[in-house]
């Protein structure tokens, strides 16, 4: 019986050592020792956003968005609809539905709806009267991540910009019908990209739900 004695006395131990530790794992503090009241940063409270909410300013961050798009595309579309003016033959027609379709998918689809678009209008809804003069007055920069933003997506959003400005410089340099082939893509591509901001704004709004997209807000505030 002494074996069983001690084995019993043993797990009467272990059941009061574990009550003791109790209020300590429920969060409360172990005797003797201090807590110290946790506070969230100011970068912790904007990624907080359990709801979308229309402000002047996210409006502002997403028409200035779609104005900087459409700015970029402006000088392209009468180059890109000279085919309709000029003629081309079935091989150019051809390339220019192929290019249209390409830009819809690799820029407009994979670039603007599923990256880009969300991004902006997560970040747009960061912004209300209370944020920084900065970021409301810089809002559509804001939105993009030209600033405020971690390093890596900084150079992802202005390496985006100055490639679609890069590509539309390069166009102006081919002959016709090769530019026009070019540019209508690329303005099929940045009218998928103005559209699907526009459309998951209004969707944020009407279902109150901002879209599932990281933010990328740097981890200092």
């Amino acid at each position: 019986l002494k074996p069983i004695s001690l084995e019993l006395a043993r797990l009467s131990a272990g059941r009061v050592a574990g009550s003791r530790r109790l209020p300590a794992q429920n969060g409360m503090a172990a005797p003797g020792r201090r807590t110290v009241p946790w506070h969230p940063t100011a970068t912790e409270q904007l990624k907080e956003v359990p709801r979308a909410r229309f402000s002047v300013a996210s409006a502002w961050a997403v028409i200035g968005v779609i104005g900087m798009l459409a700015n970029g595309m402006r000088k392209l579309v009468p180059v890109a609809l000279q085919p309709f003016s000029q003629g081309l033959g079935l091989s150019g027609w051809v390339a220019y539905a192929l290019s249209g379709a390409f830009f819809a998918y690799a820029e407009g689809y994979r670039g603007f709806q599923l990256r880009f678009s969300p991004l902006v209008v997560r970040r747009a809804f960061l912004l209300d009267a209370n944020s920084p003069a900065l970021q409301q007055a810089f809002a559509p920069a804001f939105a993009m991540a030209f600033f405020h933003a971690k390093t890596r997506r900084k150079v992802v959003a202005f390496s985006l910009i100055f490639g679609i400005f890069g590509l539309a410089a390069t166009a102006k340099r081919l002959p016709y019908p090769y530019r026009s082939i070019l540019d209508v893509g690329v303005c099929v591509g940045l009218t998928w990209g103005m559209a699907s901001v526009a459309a998951i704004y209004v969707q944020s709004l009407r279902t109150g739900r901002v879209p599932n997209a990281d933010p990328c807000l740097p981890s200092e505030p």
